[in-house]
């Protein structure tokens, strides 16, 4: 009778051991990580949305006024995003078999380009090179009572100037970065295949 018993407890537990058997198969079978591609593209998108920040320096012709950001910089950014999304699938070579995982690399290498370019956003805010009338804008808001606590209004400036370029640049830029990179790499098993 014990024996009988412990052949239906063995015959309960071997479909749950065969399941955490091929579930361990499986995980063993996926490839290994995909970080250090998308690594190395978003460090090559990241540049490229720094040049494309210092091209938006440029002061405009007089008459011309929107010449620079509106024929170079946003048509810039679309295609350094897209690039982002398709270097990062290069990088991967035989890695990526279809668009969900050329998207999940694209993703990954264009939002961490947005990060690098949310960086340097806020290194060139901080020096007062970008998004200057935002700073005075925020600093107006304030009243004069902030001088008896110590804040000047060109600390407030400063500090508005910073989160301004945290929150366009760093946060959305991230996500818009992302989510055209990722369109990237969904189109690269499709032009490779």
């Amino acid at each position: 009778m014990t024996v009988t018993t412990q052949r239906r407890r063995q015959s309960q537990l071997t479909p749950s051991v065969q399941r955490r058997q091929h579930i361990s198969k499986q995980i063993q079978a996926v490839p290994s990580s995909n970080v250090a591609p998308s690594l190395k593209a978003s460090l090559v998108g990241g540049f490229g949305i720094l040049i494309l920040m210092l091209i938006g320096l440029i002061p405009p012709p007089e008459n011309l006024p929107f010449v620079s950001l509106a024929f170079l910089v946003v048509p810039g950014f679309l295609v350094v995003c897209l690039a982002t999304g398709l270097l990062a699938g290069i990088f991967a070579g035989e890695a990526v078999t279809n668009s969900h995982e050329g998207g999940k690399l694209g993703w990954m290498a264009g939002f961490w380009a947005g990060i690098f370019g949310g960086i340097v956003a806020m290194f060139l805010a901080a020096i007062g090179l970008l998004m200057e009338n935002f700073g005075l804008n925020v600093a107006s808001q304030f009243s004069t009572d902030l001088g008896s606590l110590g804040l000047s209004a060109g600390a407030i400036a400063l500090t508005g100037r910073v989160v301004g370029a945290l929150v366009v640049y760093g946060i959305i830029g991230s996500l818009v970065s992302g989510l055209l990179s990722s369109i990237g790499g969904m189109l690269y098993p499709k032009l490779t295949h």
